[in-house]
């Protein structure tokens, strides 16, 4: 599969032109077009407006207006990159939003935020990742050229990790050297190794030369010391199953995958 439109929630704050840019770098990449999502709840919705009346109607068009200019710095930031992009805009909590909208598009370019950030602003990465339905691109912290010549691949034999591959094919096999690397217990290394090596000759037929490396340690660690390995191997890109389920549609992500969402230190695909 190639991902040819990228989907990408477009907040007008101080990172706004950094993230646009690295999404722009990540287009290139792919030859593809960006759907850039204007999302905003209205706020301060209380009860006195209670969704009705000229005081709503006004917070709702200052929701707008609020849109109006983030669709101008997404249509001025892919212009100078030469990106082709399209815009739409809808008022409502991002996280219900943006998933919706993922129809449209093959991969999601989202970004890292903190856990005290409004979700009347901001998309949750952990809520793209387990209800997008779709691939999403984590783009760093620190403005980035996108350049995944070197990919670490984070193994572990499950459904989430075999999609991930599946999914980081359009990247893997456009890069000068992927890893694939597994953080397991001294009992299970002659399994892992097994597993890896079937992977490493399913990508080869793919053309895509892998390398393979196992580490030991508890589960607990496998978050930092993956991030560990993909600093060693200068790895501009982490590919990853995105893990977690749902309590009663409260996400909850497991320790690996929110590992890769914090360290907001590269590129990560994850895919649920």
């Amino acid at each position: 599969m190639a991902f040819k439109t990228l989907l990408t929630h477009v907040v007008d704050d101080p990172h706004c032109d950094s993230r646009l840019r690295m999404t722009a770098s990540v287009a290139r990449a792919l030859g593809a077009e960006v759907i850039g999502l204007g999302a905003l709840a209205p706020w301060p919705y209380t009860s006195a407006t209670d969704g009705h009346g000229a005081d709503f109607d006004r917070i709702v068009e200052g929701a707008r207006a609020t849109i109006a200019v983030a669709a101008e710095r997404f249509d001025a930031l892919l212009g100078v990159a030469g990106v082709r992009g399209t815009w739409r805009a809808e008022i409502g909590y991002p996280d219900m939003i943006a998933p919706s909208h993922a129809r449209a598009a093959d991969l999601i370019v989202a970004y890292p935020v903190g856990a005290s950030v409004d979700r009347i602003s901001y998309t949750s990465p952990d809520v793209l990742v387990m209800e997008a339905g779709l691939p999403v691109l984590l783009i760093p912290r620190e403005e980035a050229e996108f350049q995944p010549e070197r990919v670490l691949v984070a193994w572990k034999n499950t459904r989430e990790s075999r999609r991930a591959i599946s999914a980081a094919l359009p990247f893997l096999t456009k890069a000068a050297g992927v890893t694939i690397a597994s953080v397991c217990g001294k009992d299970e290394a002659d399994r892992v190794r097994a597993e890896q090596a079937d992977v490493a000759e399913r990508l080869a037929r793919h053309g895509v030369p892998a390398t393979t490396l196992v580490e030991i340690d508890t589960p607990a660690a496998a978050g930092a010391r993956l991030l560990g390995i993909a600093r060693g191997e200068q790895a501009g890109l982490v590919v990853s199953g995105g893990y977690g389920h749902s309590r009663l549609r409260e996400w909850v992500l497991g320790g690996v995958t929110q590992d890769l969402i914090r360290d907001g230190g590269r590129y990560v695909l994850l895919s649920h």
